[in-house]
C-alpha cells in the first residue's frame, strides 16, 4: 500500500491542511461520518429502546472482536469501556488482587503520566525504572523483577519518544518471577503489528481515538487473556458485568468472559463511530499499513538528516525501525513557538514538553508530498525565525 492511499476514504475539508497529528487525533472516516447520521437520525430517532436488541448491547465485545483482529488477540478476549486510564486502574487493580501478597509494580519513566497516576494510586510500591528518555531500559526493567513484583506495566509504545518494545521477552522475565504482565497499546494499535497472544501478554489497555480513528474522546478498549478472566476480580463492578444483566440483582455475580470487565452502560454512540476505522484497519491489513507508515518516518528522518540536524534541531526519537513506533519527534530548544508557527501555517503535528515536536502521519491518509510539503514549511520558519513571535502565546492543547 502506497502511503495515503486511502485518503479519499476521511472526510479532507481542507486539501491544503497537511495533517500530522494521527497519533493524537485520527482523521473522520467518511463511513463514520454516514454512520453518525444514521445512529442519531434512526437508530436513535426512530428506533430507540428497542436498538438495545438490535445492536446496541452487543457492541463492545463485537467491535472487542475486531480490535481483536488487529493486536494478535482471540475472540471474546477484548471489550470495549470507559476511558484507557480508568481501564489501566481495573487491570492493574485486579492483576494485584490476583497476586496477593505482592505489593510492587514495575514500570519506566516513558509512560504517559496518566499511567503512572493510575499506577501510583493503587497503594502499591512503584518501581519507575528511568530510561535514556528514548529507548526502554529493557536490562534494567527485568533486572527490577522479583518475587515482591504483582506487575509489570509498560506502554508498548513510548508517547513522547515513539520507542516500541519487543513484548515477548519483558513477558518472559515477568511470568519468570511469577508476575503478570500490562501493556498500554495506545500508540501502537493500529500502527504497529502486535502479537498478543504470541507475545505471552496477560493484560492490555489502549485508546480508539488515535490511529484506530475513532473520533475523539472515543471509548477506551481492554484485554484479558482468555485463561486469566476467570480468576481476575473487576474492582469497578456493575449491573452490565452481571452474569445476570437484567435480573436486577442485588448481589453482584461477575460474567463469565470477557463480560466481567464492563461496568456501567456503554455510550453507543460514540462507541459506534469506532467500528468505520476499525474495518479500514482490517481491510488493509497491519503489515501494510506498516509498510507504509516505515516509508513515512524514513522520509522523515531524512529530511532531519539533511536539513533540520544543520538548523540546531534534534532528534527524539529511535532510528532503528525494528524499535521505531509511528511518530518521529524533533526537538528545539523553542519548541512550542516552532509548532505553533507551523499550526499557523497548515501543518499540523503536536507538541509535548519540554521541547518535542511529534510528527504523527497516518499511513491511511498521509503521503509523502504531505511530508516533504510540512518539512519545507518548517525549514522555511527556522530560517526566518518567524516562530519567534509565537513565545508569549498562550494555548491550552498542543
Amino acid at each position: 500500500m502506497e502511503p495515503g492511499a486511502l485518503a479519499d476514504r476521511f472526510v479532507v475539508t481542507d486539501p491544503q491542511l497537511v495533517y500530522l497529528d494521527g497519533n493524537s487525533l485520527g482523521r473522520l472516516p467518511q463511513a463514520a461520518a454516514d454512520l453518525g447520521v444514521d445512529l442519531v437520525a434512526r437508530q436513535w430517532g426512530d428506533r430507540l429502546i428497542r436498538g438495545w436488541n438490535e445492536g446496541w448491547f452487543d457492541l463492545p465485545e463485537r467491535l472487542g472482536d475486531k480490535i481483536a483482529g488487529l493486536i494478535g488477540a482471540r475472540p471474546g478476549e477484548v471489550t470495549v469501556a470507559d476511558s484507557t486510564t480508568i481501564n489501566l486502574h481495573r487491570l492493574a487493580t485486579a492483576a494485584l488482587t490476583a497476586r496477593p501478597g505482592r505489593r510492587v509494580i514495575v514500570t519506566d519513566d516513558l509512560n504517559f503520566p496518566s499511567d503512572h497516576h493510575a499506577l501510583g494510586a493503587l497503594g502499591a510500591e512503584l518501581r519507575i525504572i528511568p530510561s535514556d528518555g528514548i529507548h526502554g531500559p529493557v536490562d534494567d526493567l527485568i533486572e527490577a523483577l522479583d518475587d515482591d513484583v504483582a506487575l509489570l506495566s509498560l506502554s508498548a509504545t513510548a508517547y513522547r519518544s515513539g520507542y516500541t518494545y519487543d513484548l515477548p521477552p519483558l513477558a518472559g522475565a515477568a511470568h519468570g518471577v511469577g508476575a503478570l504482565v500490562l501493556w498500554d497499546l495506545s500508540h501502537t494499535a493500529g500502527s504497529i503489528p502486535v502479537d498478543l497472544t504470541g507475545g505471552d501478554a496477560d493484560l492490555a489497555v489502549g485508546c480508539s481515538y488515535k490511529y484506530l480513528n475513532g473520533g475523539p474522546g472515543a471509548p477506551a478498549w481492554l484485554y484479558a487473556r482468555s485463561e486469566l478472566q476467570a480468576n481476575l476480580l473487576n474492582p469497578h463492578a456493575g449491573w452490565m458485568g452481571h452474569a445476570d444483566v437484567f435480573s436486577f440483582s442485588a448481589e453482584h455475580v461477575p460474567a463469565t468472559g470477557i463480560r466481567r470487565f464492563r461496568t456501567g452502560t456503554p455510550p453507543v454512540v460514540s462507541m459506534a463511530l469506532i467500528e468505520p476505522g476499525v474495518d479500514l484497519i482490517a481491510e488493509v491489513g497491519m503489515e501494510a499499513i506498516r509498510a507504509a507508515s516505515l516509508r513515512l518516518t524514513d522520509r522523515l528522518l531524512r529530511w532531519f538528516d539533511d536539513e533540520m540536524e544543520p538548523r540546531g534541531m534534534g532528534l527524539a526519537s529511535p532510528r532503528d525501525p525494528a524499535v521505531r513506533g509511528g511518530h518521529i519527534t524533533l526537538t528545539h530548544p523553542e519548541g512550542l513557538a516552532v509548532d505553533l508557527a507551523l499550526l499557523e501555517a497548515g501543518v499540523v503535528p503536536d507538541f509535548r514538553p519540554p521541547g518535542g515536536i511529534r510528527f504523527g502521519p497516518s499511513p491511511l491518509y498521509t503521503t509523502l508530498d504531505e511530508v516533504d510539503r510540512a518539512m519545507t514549511v518548517l525549514v522555511e520558519i527556522l530560517d526566518s525565525g518567524r516562530w519567534a513571535k509565537h513565545r508569549d502565546d498562550d494555548v491550552v492543547v498542543t
